[in-house]
């Protein structure tokens, strides 16, 4: 088996075990332990954050992706992947901000 093959069957069942997981959460587990007015808000927030991951994310796991490996020198990934982290806390943290300030009561 191939090496492709063997990652690609591993990150299938990593994926369906994680849908798994997640329909035992909202089907089972969310009903039973959260309040109606709770598990709204816990869904409200987890459709949000996927709505602004990719705008606070600023694209940084493609760079990461293409440029992690054109640096030679151990200081060199360790300075670039330092300032990938701190990037994107430059774009959510002011978005957070703005979002609370400006926010609508639904």
């Amino acid at each position: 088996m191939g090496i492709i093959l063997k990652q690609s069957l591993k990150n299938s069942l990593i994926i369906y075990l994680g849908f798994i997981v997640g329909g035992i959460n909202v089907i089972v587990l969310y009903p039973q332990i959260l309040k109606s007015e709770f598990y709204g808000l816990v869904v409200y927030l987890l459709s949000a954050s996927n709505l602004i991951m990719p705008l606070a994310a600023f694209g940084i796991h493609n760079t990461i992706v293409k440029f992690y490996s054109s640096y030679s020198e151990k200081e060199q990934q360790d300075r670039f992947l330092s300032i990938a982290i701190i990037l994107p806390l430059f774009i959510a943290i002011p978005l957070g901000f703005f979002g609370m300030k400006f926010k609508t009561g639904f």
